[in-house]
Order: C-alpha cells, then sequence, then structure tokens
C-alpha cells in the first residue's frame, strides 16, 4: 500500500504519480516529451484526484515541486493554491522557491481557509512567522487561525498570534463559526476558565455579544459554570447586572406582566412528559438575552431546551407570542400567547421537534 499524508492508501498509484513520488525526473521528462498535460489531476481511485504538483507539495518533494514549476505547473490554482500545501506540508526554502516563482500568498482554498490555518491543520507552527514575514500578516489575517488556536487549547499557536498583534477580538462569521464568536466566546464555549483568563488577561473583551446576543458570561449561565459566570460578572459593568437597569433594556420589548414576574420566580425548570424535549429550563429575568434576527427584535428566554440545543424559546415582540428559534435553519416560528405555552409546554414543544407549527 503507498500513503499519501491525509489522503488515504492506495493499492498502487498511475505512473505519473509514482514518478513524482520517487522524484524520478528522467522520467517525467520522458512523459513530458509524450505530451502530458502537467496541470491535469491524476486520478488516484474513484473519488480521488491530485494534479501533480499538488500531489509532489502533500509529500514534500522538492525535486519534483522544483520540475513541475520551471516546466508550467499553475501555483495559484483557484481552489488549491500551491502556497497553502507549502506551508502546511513543507519547510521554509520550498516556501521561499514558491513564491519566488510567483505564488501568491494572500489566497483562501476550495473551504476558505488561509496560510495561517493550514499550517496549523499541518502542525508546522514553525511556518506562522514566516507566512507572516512573506506579507500574509498576523494583524490583517491572523483572526480565523488564531479563534482556531484557542478551540484547539494551542498555547504555543495563541503566543505567536499574540505577539504578533492578533485582533484578540476577531469576531468574523466563517464556514466554522456563523454565529460570529470571539475567541473569548469560543474558549467559554468549551467551559475552559484558564483560557478564558489568559485571553482577558491578554486585552479579550468580555462585553462583545455573539450574533445570537450570547456574551461570555451568557454563555457561562448556559453551561451551568456558576464559577465561570461569577468570573465574568466581576468583569462586567454593574449596569449588566442591575434589575432597574434590565427593565429600561426590556421595555420595547413589551413582556406581559405574567411572563415578567415568571421570570423572576424561582421555577424556572419544568420537567416534560410525552416530549422529546425531556425538559426546558427558562433563564431568570436579568439573564435574558435580547436577539437580532434580520430586523426582527426577540428575547431570548429559555437557558436549555434538553438535547435539543438548537432550539431557543423566545418572546416575539412583534407578535407579543412566544415562538421557537431554530438556530441551525435560522427560522422562526410562533407558537401561542405566554399562558397559552405554559398551560401545556410539552404539547407545544412537541410540534417544533415534529415541525408541526
Amino acid at each position: 500500500m503507498i500513503e499519501i499524508k491525509d489522503i488515504g492508501c492506495f493499492p498502487s498509484l498511475p505512473e505519473l504519480a509514482c514518478n513524482v513520488i520517487d522524484e524520478n525526473i528522467k522520467a517525467l521528462e520522458e512523459l513530458l516529451a509524450k505530451g502530458i498535460d502537467i496541470n491535469k489531476e491524476i486520478k488516484l481511485s474513484k473519488y480521488t484526484e491530485l494534479s501533480p504538483l499538488n500531489l509532489a507539495l502533500i509529500m514534500n518533494k522538492t525535486k519534483s515541486v522544483e520540475w513541475l514549476v520551471e516546466n508550467g505547473a499553475e501555483l495559484n490554482d483557484e481552489g488549491s493554491p500551491s502556497f497553502l500545501l507549502a506551508v502546511r506540508y513543507c519547510s521554509e526554502p520550498l516556501i521561499r522557491y514558491l513564491v519566488s516563482k510567483g505564488a501568491k500568498v494572500n489566497v483562501l482554498n476550495n473551504v476558505e481557509t488561509d496560510a495561517f490555518e493550514q499550517t496549523l491543520y499541518g502542525n508546522k507552527l514553525e511556518n506562522l512567522a514566516l507566512i507572516d514575514e512573506l506579507g500574509h500578516s498576523v494583524k490583517k489575517y491572523g483572526g480565523p487561525a488564531f479563534r482556531k488556536s484557542v478551540k484547539d487549547r494551542d498555547y504555543k499557536a495563541m503566543e505567536f498570534f499574540i505577539e504578533r498583534g492578533v485582533d484578540i477580538n476577531y469576531n468574523r462569521p466563517d464556514m466554522v463559526y456563523s454565529f460570529c464568536p470571539t475567541p473569548l466566546c469560543v474558549a467559554a464555549r468549551y467551559v475552559d476558565l484558564k483560557m478564558c483568563k489568559y485571553l482577558v488577561e491578554h486585552g479579550a473583551d468580555v462585553t462583545i455579544t455573539e450574533k445570537d446576543g450570547m456574551r461570555p458570561y451568557s454563555i457561562a449561565i448556559e453551561k451551568g459554570d456558576m464559577e465561570m459566570a461569577e468570573y465574568f460578572k466581576s468583569l462586567e459593568p454593574e449596569k449588566f447586572h442591575s434589575m432597574n437597569n434590565k427593565l429600561d433594556e426590556l421595555k420595547p420589548y413589551k413582556l406581559p406582566k405574567h411572563l415578567l414576574e415568571f421570570l423572576q420566580g424561582d421555577k424556572l425548570r419544568f420537567e416534560l412528559e410525552d416530549c422529546d424535549f425531556d425538559y426546558i429550563e427558562f433563564l431568570s429575568l436579568i439573564e435574558t438575552i435580547p436577539m437580532k434576527i434580520g430586523r426582527r427584535k426577540l428575547l431570548r428566554i429559555s437557558k436549555s431546551t434538553g438535547d435539543y440545543d438548537h432550539f431557543y424559546i423566545v418572546w416575539n415582540p412583534k407578535s407579543k407570542k412566544i415562538a421557537a428559534y431554530d438556530l441551525e435553519h435560522e427560522e422562526l416560528h410562533d407558537l401561542c400567547s405566554f399562558k397559552e405555552f405554559m398551560e401545556d409546554i410539552s404539547a407545544y414543544l412537541q410540534k417544533v421537534i415534529d415541525g408541526d407549527i
């Protein structure tokens, strides 16, 4: 079996692929003389194809890479730029060689990851400084990879990005983090207090919210980690935890009196019979989370909905109804009045699961 890094194992390979891996330049010259297209992908199996250059880079075959480049291999393929593969699989001399021959550094691949992220995927941390030096700067482009390094608890990479001036509060959406979390929010979601403190010590802002209104304190409350919640509370402005300020904040939502009273009560968790949700737990009034979905303002009132954590139960001030918001599909479904909801929580939530809404 022939193993190609991160791609798979193959019982046999086409002649061109074997020559690239073996760095058999003489055989490659002969194939070129016969008219091979060195930019055409080699079919390795039913579902796997790689260009000769990509294969050479993945296998870190310097002689083959140089021969292919000198004979016209495309360096800046839209879906798989050579620079990204080089920083993931190769070392400094070959990376510099590709750049000297025209490889672009400020590029994304077909899954929208950049050079810093590819370096982390390949565990080639030694290439991070080189990428920055070559013009793909940490200050401008390092945010996504920094957020990934937080997820991976990679302190060495994190230290590099912070020292090079990364935006420690980076929160733009991408294919993984469509909900716009900061690195601090990511650490809070992994219930990693040590990481949270590390980020705060280096300037992370505890007040920045995600797309759905969650901030680190809210995440800690949702996760049920009171030590973390108290830590974030100690760093937040006092007004965030003032009932008078909260009531002023909620005036535009026009909550009915019974809902206001309920959210200030002691019974906020309900075990549910004949319902796939199993239980629902509500947030206390001061912990409710204002959300903005498009132009719609909503107020999240559920803390947890059992195993179905992609559903939020919210108050919709426009319809004056309890509603279910589906995070995965970004859909809002009005249900009923608060009074009706409380009379038969199980039935209404089961309708949400069954799509009968």
